[in-house]
């Protein structure tokens, strides 16, 4: 009987301890072949938002993925809980000049759309923003509006749209 006792006890802490695991932080060890991290260029612009809130700030958080593209996670604020609104993939001019003209129209400029959003690289010397946005200059965006959260009282509802500026 006392095996048996063993036994079920070894199981039962087996099973609590993998239900522990299953929402127990992860390790800055495996964290790092996750998807979640590299999110370091952070950079903010206005006009994301569509004709009704030209002066919104966007929140770009964004790294480099597979395939020579740029992808950013775009937040109405800094704040820890502050909500993914829109997403923003930036290509090369190669890779945009491949896609059709239907396509090609969902996309914008870098080298005139900085100018037009007074974009700002926050965690940067004026220095290090300068180079940075230099290397950006000659490439092109495409940003998935989910919901705008000044429209919507921070509810995600709603279409999602591109945003393409005039």
């Amino acid at each position: 009987m006392n095996k048996f006792l063993f036994v079920l006890s070894l199981g039962a802490a087996f099973a609590m301890g993998a239900a522990v695991a299953r929402f127990a932080p992860v390790t800055a060890s495996a964290a790092s072949t996750t998807p979640t991290l590299g999110w370091n260029l952070h950079i903010d612009a206005q006009k994301h938002f569509g004709e009704a809130h030209p002066a919104e700030i966007a929140h770009h958080w964004c790294k480099p993925v597979s395939g020579g593209m740029t992808e950013c996670q775009i937040y109405d604020s800094d704040a820890p809980d502050a909500h993914l609104v829109a997403i923003e993939t930036i290509v090369s001019p190669a890779t945009y000049n491949s896609f059709p003209a239907s396509e090609q129209a969902l996309w914008h400029y870098h080298k005139t759309e900085i100018p037009k959003v007074n974009a700002t690289l926050p965690d940067m010397t004026p220095d290090q923003a300068k180079k940075t946005v230099a290397s950006m200059e000659d490439t092109y965006g495409k940003v998935w509006l989910l919901y705008d959260p000044m429209s919507t009282g921070n509810m995600p509802t709603g279409q999602p749209s591109i945003t393409v500026l005039k």
